[in-house]
């Protein structure tokens, strides 16, 4: 009997340990942190943000790092990865170690180096932080005040975006279009994005205008019975 019960705990203790295990290495923040950049200064320069990049690709063996976020005055600072689809990333860190909280990436649809609207999408997490979800701050003007700058170091050039809208998506998913009709489509676009900001941030778009969303998971309280609810911040290209 003894040495049933001994197999017992013994098998118990196997399986926690698994499922342990498992947590770690699905879960676990600390690795996920890694890839937050230390840097004192967010708007970096050019040159070293390009070195940085190419650091980041032979540390992580990983050419799909294509280019550096960050957000002014606060310490949001990380790589924006882009893989072939939009699901790898969503279950892979930047060093393609499998991870549930994933990566920040670029939509895989975009020739970011061309194309005149950029998508970036990141997890967020009602459990504990996840990067991305600073975005969520955007829901209050104030914040929206002291930080209205958003710089992307991609391809040897430092991009200098204004923001020009926030809200929360739940029903109409048009935002991540990439193709228009022509230039009055595109701006018939621009013009829901920016109607359906929490507040008028007296911002204008034009059919020239290039633009970068942000997109995350929203976790606010108010939106908690949306089976799909998205927090977009959109931003408006001003200095390249």
């Amino acid at each position: 009997m003894k040495k049933i019960i001994f197999l017992i705990v013994i098998v118990l203790l196997a399986i926690v340990g698994y499922f342990y295990f498992q947590t770690e290495r699905y879960y676990n923040i600390q690795m996920y942190n890694e890839f937050i950049l230390d840097s004192p200064n967010i708007e970096m320069e050019t040159a070293e943000a390009e070195v940085k990049i190419e650091q980041l690709k032979e540390n992580y063996k990983n050419d799909d790092i294509k280019a550096i976020v960050s957000i002014e005055n606060t310490d949001f600072v990380t790589p924006v990865v882009q893989g072939k689809d939009n699901e790898y990333y969503l279950k892979h860190l930047p060093d393609g170690t499998y991870n549930i909280n994933g990566s920040i990436f670029f939509d895989y649809r975009l020739d970011i180096n061309k194309d005149q609207k950029l998508l970036i999408y990141g997890h967020s997490s009602e459990d504990y932080d996840l990067p991305l979800e600073i975005i969520e701050n955007y829901q209050d003007e104030k914040y929206y005040e002291n930080h209205k700058h958003i710089y992307l170091n991609i391809a040897g050039v430092t991009k200098k975006y204004e923001v020009v809208s926030a809200y929360v998506e739940t029903s109409d998913f048009d935002y991540m279009k990439l193709e228009f009709k022509s230039g009055y489509d595109r701006e018939v676009h621009y013009q829901r994005l920016l109607d359906s900001s929490f507040y008028d941030t007296g911002a204008t778009l034009t059919e020239e205008d290039a633009i970068l969303i942000l997109q995350t998971c929203a976790t606010l309280e108010e939106y908690k019975n949306y089976e799909k609810k998205y927090f977009l911040v959109i931003a408006k290209l001003i200095a390249n």
